[in-house]
């Protein structure tokens, strides 16, 4: 059950995640940390990143995937469309693009988990929870960085 319950609470924050990215919404600093903080709270408490039988060996696979994350992460923060509304505000939205590298994600992120199976690794939830805070907290900065990027309406004043 309490694999079943990690499971479930890795696809609600990755669907809610991907939701948000494919709407308008408002670019907000204060936030950004937010989700991938507690991801990776969760991954850390939940479920065990690393498979006490292959140590080394999981080890090594969560840091490919953190690695593969924070790589996929900033193609996901570079093919958002980010653009100032007239009051000044900052948006964003996901386009095709950063729809092709989330299924490109998944499909890393799936590959890994296939080659630690074949070799015998068992990890918890816990090192998807850290590789999708990893992806999200990368996302998130190349937003930041990039809405910052976008100069203020200079309204003139007669």
């Amino acid at each position: 059950m309490h694999e079943l319950l990690n499971g479930l609470i890795v696809v609600a924050i990755v669907v809610f995640v991907i939701a948000r990215r494919f709407t308008a919404r408002r670019v907000d600093e204060s936030r950004f940390l937010v989700l991938p903080l507690i991801a990776a709270v969760i991954g850390l408490t939940r479920g065990s990143p690393l498979d006490a039988h292959h140590e080394a060996l999981s080890a090594g696979l969560l840091a490919g995937e953190i690695l593969a994350a924070l790589l996929l992460g900033l193609g996901l923060g570079a093919t958002m469309r980010v653009w100032r509304a007239p009051d000044g505000a900052l948006w964003s939205r996901g386009t095709w693009a950063t729809f092709g590298v989330f299924l490109l994600s998944v499909a890393v992120r799936g590959g890994m988990a296939a080659v630690g199976y074949a070799a015998g690794v068992r990890t918890g939830s816990g090192a998807v929870l850290l590789s999708v805070a990893a992806w999200m907290l990368t996302q998130n900065a190349v937003l930041m960085w990039r809405a910052r990027a976008i100069p203020a309406r200079v309204s003139v004043v007669p």
